[in-house]
């Protein structure tokens, strides 16, 4: 087997030189190193950007530069330089435990098949290269057409779902299927960085993991999974315009005038650049509780976030309250916000305006007042951020009917491709309130909470919960890991490796405790957390 090895660096973080691995080597050099052991290895190409400083192989690669990449442009360059070769192998050039064993059972099962396309499914990602026969880049380049879209991690793969069936396509299949962790072992944050380091630390002799390592170093070390947060949602506002049925919020908050009503936009920004010191990147929320539109200099904290790169903007709003002006400006600042986000690309600035119902009645039932005002701020949102504004409704216990027709509304009623509709599973707060679940969506077997793992969530005062379901903590109460004002993050963030450990030892003896198991042999797990069906949500 004759084979070319591609590795994709056009965007490369740089994390990607840091010299964290065994001999002080990066991730970039071992990507390198470990594409030379693919089976049937002739030559290596590194696709780059023009100008970045990043790239320096010295390992006998050849460099392919361009002063911006796209999907197709990556298709086209694949296609030109595979000709004369059985298969080419694809990966990003961040992934320093790329398995020779596992692309070479891939490779075996692609030659052996005949197949046009072949990828690994169920391992973490990057262990497993991509394959691509002989042509088939080129066709996949003329199916994704003059279209600009960014080149990431599945390009390859999403430009094939075009037309799927029209391809002969292969899968090496791992035998445990770890994809639920969503686990990103690239070296593209310090978040994932850090996750590296602690797969080496797990790998026999300390080393390089192979794939087939992966389940035992989580299995004998799950908690080393809580690496960084990547979540931050910040309360920026007391006051909210409604008293909603499936909000606890009411209930909780401080009145109004018990202290700071509005986060501080010099606060703000200083925490900010404390956020992207201690977690390189990451999503900002606004607002955790309250409502962003009521803030006096709302656009200020909207353009805080957007003038640093590193950082995306989700905003949670009931679309009431927001000026004449207000969106087109966010729009404005949006579109002329920098992207340094690499391959993992967010939106600058997304919205979510909570409805809940596409009939003003119904509306009125569930949040009161506003139902006009919230449905024209969505639509207008839906014009000017598409893609990424979207319409939410909780589903809840006896009303599948009225959120079959907000789904269908929304779908109609937004322009095509604007956006999406979210519905949203119902919240009882730990039975802070009714349970209402329309359904349970649980998994089968209970993991260790997604949020204490990624969020790291703020309120107006300053004070750091848990997470969002310690409602107490609003009234000073709860779980308080600590405070923004009087804290380091660094220090907040360690006081929650205790409770995600616990969470971790209480998801492995559930397993080992097995189905059938008289409650009091059941493990309990800590404080309110035993009440929750959050714990398998996720942000981001």
């Amino acid at each position: 087997m004759n084979a070319l090895a591609i590795l994709y660096a056009g965007d490369l973080r740089p994390q990607a030189l840091e010299k964290i691995f065994p001999g002080e080597k990066n991730a970039f050099g071992l990507a390198l190193e470990r594409v030379r052991l693919f089976p049937g290895w002739r030559k290596t190409l590194v696709l780059g950007r023009e100008g970045d400083s990043l790239l320096t192989p010295d390992s006998g690669a050849e460099l392919v530069l361009r002063p911006r990449w796209t999907r197709r442009g990556l298709l086209e360059t694949i296609s030109l330089f595979s000709q004369g070769f059985d298969v080419s192998y694809f990966a990003w050039a961040d992934c320093p435990f790329l398995d020779p064993e596992l692309a070479g059972a891939i490779a075996e099962r692609h030659i052996r098949y005949k197949a046009e396309y072949s990828y690994a499914d169920g391992w973490p990602y990057g262990f497993a290269p991509e394959l691509l026969a002989p042509g088939v880049s080129g066709i996949l380049a003329k199916i994704e057409g003059d279209l600009e879209n960014p080149v990431e991690r599945d390009s390859v793969f999403a430009v094939l779902q075009k037309d799927i069936n029209a391809f002969d396509i292969e899968t090496e299949i791992s035998p445990v299927d770890l994809r639920s962790r969503r686990l990103l072992l690239a070296a593209d944050s310090k978040r994932d960085l850090l996750l590296l380091s602690r797969f080496s630390a797990g790998a026999e002799g300390g080393g390089i993991p192979a794939a087939r390592e992966a389940e035992g170093i989580i299995g004998k070390r799950p908690e080393i999974l809580r690496t960084l947060p990547v979540f931050y949602p910040i309360q920026a506002a007391r006051p909210c315009p409604q008293s909603c049925a499936f909000c606890p919020y009411p209930a909780f908050a401080v009145p109004e005038g018990g202290g700071e009503d509005f986060l501080d936009p010099g606060k703000f920004a200083d925490l900010l650049d404390r956020i992207i010191a201690f977690s390189s990147d990451a999503v900002i929320d606004l607002s955790l509780w309250g409502e962003l539109a009521l803030h006096p200099r709302r656009m200020d904290l909207i353009r805080l976030v957007l003038e640093r790169p590193a950082l995306a903007l989700v905003i949670e709003t009931s679309g009431i309250g927001w000026r004449e002006g207000d969106l087109e400006e966010a729009a404005a600042l949006a579109a002329g916000a920098p992207s340094a986000r690499g391959g993992r690309e967010f939106s600058p600035l997304s919205w979510i305006v909570s409805l809940d119902s596409a009939e003003g009645a119904r509306y009125r039932e569930i949040r009161g007042p506003g139902f006009a005002e919230a449905s024209s701020c969505a639509k207008k949102l839906l014009s000017l951020f598409p893609g990424s504004a979207y319409v939410q409704a909780v589903r809840t216990k006896g009303a599948e009917d009225d959120i079959e027709k907000f789904y269908r509304f929304w779908k109609e009623a937004a322009p095509r491709g604007s956006g999406s509709v979210i519905i949203q599973k119902y919240d009882d707060f730990c039975g802070a309130l009714e349970k209402r679940q329309a359904a349970d969506i649980s998994p089968l077997e209970r993991q260790s909470c997604w949020h204490i793992m990624r969020d790291f969530p703020v309120l107006l005062d300053g004070a750091v919960p848990l997470c969002r379901e310690e409602l107490s903590a609003l009234k000073g109460e709860g779980r308080v890991l600590g405070n923004i004002y009087k804290d380091s993050l660094e220090i907040i963030w360690s006081r929650g490796e205790k409770h995600y450990a616990e969470h971790c030892r209480v998801s492995w003896q559930d397993k080992t405790t097995g189905e059938g198991a008289a409650d009091s042999e059941r493990p309990a797990y800590p404080g309110i957390c035993a009440e929750c069906d959050e714990y398998y949500t996720f942000n981001f």
